[in-house]
């Protein structure tokens, strides 16, 4: 017969230190637990407050980019005078092209002319002067003209010029967040 390996009895084992330490286990697990969600929460609203602000939204207009250069006008009228002044000096082997192409546009009008007699054939000079602007170099704009008929033109003038309209230019009738 074999000897029996000797067990020591179940009264000299420390029960209950095993579970006293397996129950400061599972505490310190939740309290573990519990840190690092407090941390998560913690960590989310750090970076929330600490997040640079969105740039602040531009107010452009109204007025004319032309060519990259915002320039800031009053009224319809002043966009259109101030762009067919850069048009008009920037481009004066095209300013015959340009006035007969906005010419087109109209059905008695020449909208831009050599003088105010030409622009406004037939009219009184003191009425030709009211509704006239001096351009460039002798020519004169008709200034009695409502937004949507000086957008037309002015596309018609930055096609004319060989530009193309949304890209060179960009018109903004009025105050635009960009």
């Amino acid at each position: 017969m074999q000897p029996v390996p000797h067990t020591p009895p179940a009264q000299a084992f420390p029960l209950q230190e095993l579970e006293q330490i397996e129950r400061a286990i599972a505490a310190a697990q939740d309290c573990v637990a519990t840190l690092q969600l407090r941390r998560e929460l913690l960590t989310s609203e750090l970076d929330r407050i600490t997040r640079p602000a969105p740039p602040a939204q531009k107010i452009i207009g109204p007025g004319v980019r032309y060519r990259g250069e915002m320039v800031r006008a009053i009224s319809a009228i002043d966009i259109h005078a101030g762009l067919l002044r850069r048009l008009w000096t920037d481009f004066p082997e095209r300013r015959e092209a340009m006035a007969r192409a906005m010419g087109a546009r109209g059905y008695s009008r020449a909208y831009v002319a050599r003088s105010a007699a030409l622009l406004f054939p037939g009219k009184p000079a003191p009425w030709a002067a009211k509704f006239s602007r001096h351009l460039v170099d002798g020519w004169v704009i008709d200034t009695n003209l409502n937004r949507p008929r000086i957008a037309t033109l002015l596309r018609v003038a930055v096609g004319a010029a060989g530009l193309r309209w949304g890209e060179a230019v960009q018109v903004y009738w009025w105050a635009t967040r960009i």
